[in-house]
């Protein structure tokens, strides 16, 4: 998948990055886009995930071929009506894992936070790790609310520029949103953080996908501490080793 640079973003991503103040605390977060088309290394990964996924459900299950449908194309619909039935151990919360284009979508979730978090890896991720969100105006409020407090308003222009430029670059109308299932107890992208929202939107026509985080560090942790926190998980998402080791 390939980052896109738009400045408007790319301004809103600095912002994120360095924190807003909301009251007594600051909200870091990241914004990003990228292109669905995947890099050579990215389709041998995602055929090793799509293979793995396929012998999970088992010899029992007809499962779709990765090339089904052109990678990073459209994902259609998430239940194939090619399959008159389905295993409760097949249907996932992003839809029937039978289907190929349910599988890339996971695929490309996973992708998108392998490029935003490029120090971790997470092909561990599975369906139940994600939900699709219902609606655009609920995933803005939960935004804007956590940049907001009470009456202040002092974040209001901010999260205005941002849906604003999101708008212009991935048309959210017409986006599916998913987001990824924060388990506070036990969860990498948790670590070190008070609460944490981690939102997919994705945009079939124009092969796009947008991520959008923000998350609150827990008091006197470091970075550096939350990331031996990462580190240190042994379940679903692991650190990598970097070149330079």
């Amino acid at each position: 998948m390939k980052y896109l640079e738009c400045p408007p973003i790319s301004e809103l991503d600095l912002r994120l990055n360095n924190g807003i103040i909301v009251g007594d605390y600051k909200v870091n977060g990241r914004v990003e886009i990228y292109s669905c088309k995947l890099a050579p290394s990215e389709k041998r990964l995602a055929n090793s995930l799509d293979k793995q996924l396929a012998v999970e459900l088992g010899g029992s299950h007809t499962v779709g071929s990765l090339e089904d449908s052109p990678l990073g194309g459209s994902f259609g619909n998430p239940f194939n009506p090619g399959h008159s039935s389905l295993s409760p151990a097949s249907a996932s919360p992003l839809g029937s894992v039978n289907d190929s284009a349910t599988r890339k979508l996971l695929i490309n979730l996973i992708l998108t936070l392998n490029n935003t978090f490029s120090d971790y890896d997470f092909r561990d991720l599975k369906p139940e790790d994600f939900i699709r969100e219902g609606s655009l105006d609920l995933v803005q409020n939960s935004i804007n609310s956590k940049l907001s407090l009470g009456e202040d308003s002092s974040n209001v222009e901010f999260y205005r520029r941002l849906w604003s430029s999101l708008d212009d670059e991935m048309s959210l109308k017409e986006c599916e949103i998913y987001s990824y299932v924060n388990d506070m107890d036990d969860d990498a992208l948790s670590v070190g953080k008070i609460w944490s929202v981690n939102y997919f939107l994705y945009n079939k026509k124009l092969k796009k996908l947008a991520f959008l985080a923000c998350w609150i560090k827990t008091p006197g942790i470091r970075q550096e501490d939350s990331d031996e926190g990462m580190e240190s998980d042994d379940e679903g998402v692991w650190a990598m080793e970097s070149d330079d080791k």
